[in-house]
C-alpha cells in the first residue's frame, strides 16, 4: 500500500513538472506567434475578400498596411536576443517589398489585388518552408 500511494504522489508530482515546463516553453514563443496569427487573419481576410469578389480599397488599403506594420515586428518577435541570420532578414525584406508594392499600387478593385495578395502569399510560404 505504501509502495502505490509513493507511486501515485510521483505521479501527480511529474504530471505537474511536465504541465509547468510545457508553459513555460509554449510561453517563450507567445509573441512570435502571436505576430504571425495577427498577420495570418489579416492576409486571410484579403484572400476572403478576393474569393468573395467584394474587394474595397479603403479595407485592402488598410489590411495591407496593418500587415507592412507588423511586418517590422517578425525579426524582433522570432529573434528576441539575437540578430536574424542573413535569409531570415532576406525573406522579410522581401515581405516588406511586396507590402510596399501592394500599398503603392492601393488596388482598387479585385482583378488588381489578386496579383498582389499572391506575391505576399509566396513570400509567406517560401519562408514557412524554410523556418516552420
Amino acid at each position: 500500500m505504501k509502495q502505490i500511494v509513493l507511486l501515485l504522489i510521483g505521479l501527480v508530482v511529474g504530471a505537474m513538472g511536465a504541465v509547468i515546463v510545457a508553459n513555460a516553453l509554449r510561453a517563450r514563443d507567445a509573441y512570435a506567434r502571436g505576430a504571425m496569427d495577427v498577420m495570418q487573419h489579416h492576409y486571410g481576410s484579403l484572400r476572403e475578400d478576393l474569393r468573395a469578389k467584394r474587394c474595397d480599397a479603403r479595407k485592402t488599403t488598410l489590411a495591407l498596411t496593418q500587415l507592412r506594420a507588423l511586418s517590422n515586428e517578425i525579426e524582433p518577435a522570432v529573434y528576441p536576443d539575437s540578430t536574424p541570420e542573413s535569409a531570415f532578414r532576406e525573406f522579410g525584406s522581401r515581405l516588406r517589398d511586396a507590402l510596399d508594392a501592394g500599398i503603392a499600387a492601393a488596388p482598387a478593385d479585385c482583378a488588381a489585388l489578386a496579383p498582389v495578395a499572391e506575391k505576399i502569399g509566396k513570400v509567406c510560404e517560401e519562408c514557412h518552408q524554410q523556418y516552420r
